[in-house]
């Protein structure tokens, strides 16, 4: 499932019925680490087996099974999907189907599989992939494209915004709303504040998560776009035309600012 080889004489009879950070797994867990671990670990730990990279193999116990990865977290993360599936978001209506409480315009295009919970309005033109779910409340604009197997959490706004596969978007995320721009000319408007129109998109590549209440504003004159595998913190502000590269972290309530380009694996 990961990929990973058994270094040494390895027992493959062992069975994992849990997992546990390595500091404070016990026999039968299944842990990580990618970076050199706690000083007396080598001594005192008791994991069953523990996903490791091969320059820091060494410092395994002699009692758990090593599985030597490239990616440590990555392959930790997908055992963890498998031994652990009731943790998987899911849709908090514990349904699956088109709920008859959602709103669903007869011009927007959804494929088998897909799950809405009650609530939720998907608007003219949009399209969503084979399983996708989109939470309770949610709004998906005219002309939104999701694609597959995405976990669109409650609350969810998306407006002018292109999704890929995978993409996990948590409650409140909001995208494609205008934001305050100082690349478009103020237009004066009676009786209120200046406004410019937008005239960019969001562009959300596969295998992004981006966590609660979350804003990626549309671009103005260019696209806003993050790239795949990306992590958005929960609460972070992404602002028009900004670019996201491949693998880049951005934490909880950072603000990038308009125009600004994080390149690939970057953090914030």
């Amino acid at each position: 499932m990961t990929g990973a080889t058994a270094a040494g004489e390895a027992d493959m009879s062992i069975i994992i019925s849990g997992v546990a950070p390595y500091d404070e797994a016990e026999p039968g867990e299944l842990t990580f680490f990618a970076a050199p671990p706690q000083a007396g670990w080598k001594e005192a730990g008791r994991a069953a087996a523990c996903f490791v990279t091969p320059a820091l193999a060494h410092l395994v116990p002699e009692q758990t099974l090593t599985l030597v990865v490239e990616e440590p977290e990555l392959c930790f993360s997908l055992a963890l999907q498998r031994l652990c599936p009731q943790a998987a978001a899911s849709s908090m209506f514990a349904a699956s189907g088109i709920s008859p409480g959602a709103s669903i315009h007869p011009e927007a295009r959804l494929e088998q599989n897909v799950t809405v919970d009650p609530g939720a309005v998907i608007g003219p033109r949009a399209e969503i992939g084979s399983g996708t779910l989109i939470g309770a409340n949610c709004v998906i604009g005219a002309g939104v494209r999701i694609g597959r197997d995405c976990y669109i959490g409650p609350l969810v706004t998306a407006a002018y915004a292109l999704i890929g596969n995978r993409v996990t978007l948590h409650p409140g995320v909001r995208l494609g709303q205008p934001g305050i721009s100082a690349a478009l000319p103020r237009t004066p408007r009676s009786g209120g504040s200046p406004r410019a129109p937008r005239l960019g998109r969001v562009i959300i590549q596969d295998g992004v998560e981006i966590g609660a209440n979350a804003t990626i504003d549309r671009g103005a004159l260019h696209d806003t776009v993050i790239g795949e595998e990306a992590r958005i913190g929960n609460l972070a502000r992404i602002a028009e035309n900004v670019t996201v590269g491949r693998h880049c972290a951005v934490a909880a309530q950072a603000h990038v600012a308009a125009g600004t380009e994080l390149p690939d694996f970057s953090a914030v």
